[in-house]
């Protein structure tokens, strides 16, 4: 006689919840075409990734997948309408939540996350920010931020970040406490969000708030059980906190999205602050970001072309610093006028990122030179750097590659006096590759050091040469053409000798602390096929133990005023910090006049 049935297989789950899904999809997609109202598939959808994260947090696993789909569903029903906040923000966590389960998932099979699902995740960071900014839990936002943002290379600084917890002195006893701590910040969070809500309760509300309750407690809080302690989804949010804590920065995460964006601001300790504040920037819209960045790129696209001459390339690049400053800064400092003296740590999500918010004018001078400021990919790669200083008396390699040959190339010679004088700062040989034979002295302030053509075959410096050289020295400069891949982000290449590309990098940890400077175009920069990841070479070598990565945004000039400003900044890294020595040297380089296409695509980022 059988009393039980057959218990349902982690497949007849995923089955069964893929088709449950299905269903409301399809009733949603003929509900758009035939502009009908969406309140019963809206409730459904909600009902079913209720259902769906609750058999999450009971350890079936398996429903991630239709959860990943229900609850990106949800969010854009919630953020389309505009109706609640509320159910926007807990839609846009168990989102997160999703995608950290299938991110384990596929690295425990030693694969990538499904290229379907992170073209999927495309904007849900910038959304997610403010929909929580609206909600008035912003430290929602942050954790969404923070789940979304690090997942090409989320192993390999989880596993850095582990290390340096536990071989830290008091480690876990600290790591408690912050749990402890951000348990109580979103508890307190979500019962202000709770009272400050104006919408009449219908009946059965009083369940449908239990529901919303235990929702968002599992999602933003931590659980003890046989007194281990534990975060319900991923330890995003305390990241951030223990990257404030060991930077001793200020975190500000910069969200664009469609409508407005918004700024999130991250204290800790608090300091007798809130530990997560936020505010909306309207002039900094999506639509905005992207038409900044294509002006920049369209300009120097046209000079490369000898279409737009280097004054006319000037005051276009004054024009995007200005409108940087209008956008963010003003209304940012006009609202938290304490960041002027406060160490600060910018986090641009997305297409922000591409944005000079490092250069921008604050009270007619670079931000870098007014503020203490530094960018950062994620927090959790500020935190990983900000873990590691570097070694005392550590080797220094000086790098440079003119390119001089190869089709679709052309020379770029200032690399070449650029490497010689900064050596000699660090009393080191630089090491040059096909210099012989190139004049010094000739002009070259037309030419950029990027390209886009087909890399030829270098003469005798193979990739794993040179990053074997990396991987043994705490000072790195490289001057080179840069390369890099929207198509393959990991393929992006700094060409020294031969391709040196990201992925080859990576295979290596740097020596910890390691300072690199980048003097080569656009590798600060990140590609536009990714979610809101930004995957290029800062986020890499943070990843693989940098502690700084000096780079540029934009293309670089090779001019005599580029070789200036970089062995300016290597002046002043004798005993101060990489942000510290860029941000000085490019005040002089604006005080003295230097044009702005030398400068204003520098940034530092890391700790």
């Amino acid at each position: 006689m059988r009393l039980f049935g057959r218990l349902p297989s982690p497949a007849d789950r995923h089955r069964a919840a893929a088709q449950a899904y299905k269903s409301i999809q399809d009733r949603y997609n003929a509900a758009m075409q035939a502009r009908m109202s969406l309140e019963s598939v809206r409730d459904d959808v909600w009902d079913l990734q209720l259902k769906l994260f609750d058999d999450v947090v009971k350890g079936h696993t398996a429903v991630a997948g239709p959860l990943f789909s229900a609850a990106r569903l949800s969010f854009f029903i919630e953020f389309g309408t505009g109706v609640d906040w509320t159910r926007a923000t807990m839609s846009a966590l168990a989102f997160s939540t999703a995608c950290c389960i299938l991110d384990t998932v596929s690295s425990a099979r030693d694969e990538p996350m499904p290229a379907p699902l992170l073209r999927e995740m495309r904007g849900m960071a910038l959304g997610s920010a403010y929909v929580a900014h609206r909600c008035g839990v912003p430290l929602a936002g942050v954790m969404t931020a923070e789940a979304i943002t690090s997942l090409t290379l989320g192993d390999r600084m989880i596993n850095r970040e582990t290390a340096a917890t536990l071989t830290a002195e008091g480690g876990m006893s600290t790591l408690r406490h912050q749990l402890a701590e951000m348990r109580r910040t979103a508890a307190a969070e979500l019962r202000s969000a709770r009272r400050s809500s104006a919408r009449p309760r219908s009946t059965g509300a009083s369940l449908q708030e239990a529901t919303r309750e235990r929702f968002l407690a599992d999602l933003a809080t931590y659980d003890t059980t046989d007194g281990t302690t534990r975060l319900a989804t991923s330890p995003n949010a305390v990241a951030s906190a223990r990257a404030a804590l060991a930077s001793s920065r200020t975190l500000i995460y910069v969200a664009p999205a469609p409508r407005s964006a918004t700024a999130i601001r991250l204290n800790y300790p608090p300091r007798g602050r809130e530990i997560c504040e936020s505010i909306e920037l309207p002039a900094l819209d999506l639509p905005t970001v992207r038409t900044l960045v294509d002006r920049v790129r369209t300009a120097y696209a046209a000079a490369a072309r000898g279409e737009l001459g280097r004054k006319a390339l000037s005051r276009l690049i004054h024009e995007v610093l200005d409108q940087v400053t209008a956008a963010f800064w003003t209304p940012l400092l006009a609202a938290w006028p304490e960041l002027r003296t406060t160490p600060i740590a910018l986090i641009p999500l997305g297409e922000a990122a591409l944005l000079p918010f490092y250069t921008a004018l604050v009270d007619d001078t670079p931000a870098c030179t007014t503020l203490d400021l530094t960018l950062a990919p994620s927090a959790r790669a500020l935190l990983l750097s900000a873990g590691w200083q570097p070694a005392p008396n550590g080797k220094t390699l000086v790098a440079a590659d003119p390119w001089y040959d190869g089709e679709g190339f052309q020379s770029i010679p200032r690399t070449v006096p650029e490497a010689r004088a900064i050596a000699t700062v660090h009393g080191v040989e630089p090491k040059l590759f096909r210099a012989a034979g190139e004049p010094e002295d000739r002009e070259g302030t037309d030419t950029l050091r990027t390209t886009n053509g087909k890399a030829p075959a270098g003469p005798d410096a193979p990739a794993a040469e040179i990053a074997a050289h990396l991987s043994e020295a705490t000072l790195i400069h490289l001057a080179c053409h840069g390369e890099l891949r929207s198509d393959a982000p990991l393929s992006s290449a700094l060409l020294l000798g031969s391709p040196l590309p990201l992925n080859a990098i990576l295979k290596d940890n740097l020596r910890p602390g390691a300072t690199v400077v980048l003097s080569a175009c656009e590798l600060a920069s990140i590609t536009g096929d990714l979610p809101d990841e930004q995957l290029g070479f800062p986020a890499a070598l943070l990843a693989v133990g940098a502690r700084s990565v000096i780079g540029a945004l934009w293309p670089v000039p090779d001019t005599p005023a580029t070789v200036d400003l970089m062995t300016d900044t290597h002046r002043g890294l004798v005993g101060s910090s990489a942000t510290g020595a860029l941000g000085r040297a490019i005040g002089r380089a604006h005080a003295d006049g230097v044009a702005p296409s030398v400068w204003a695509s520098f940034a530092c980022f890391g700790a």
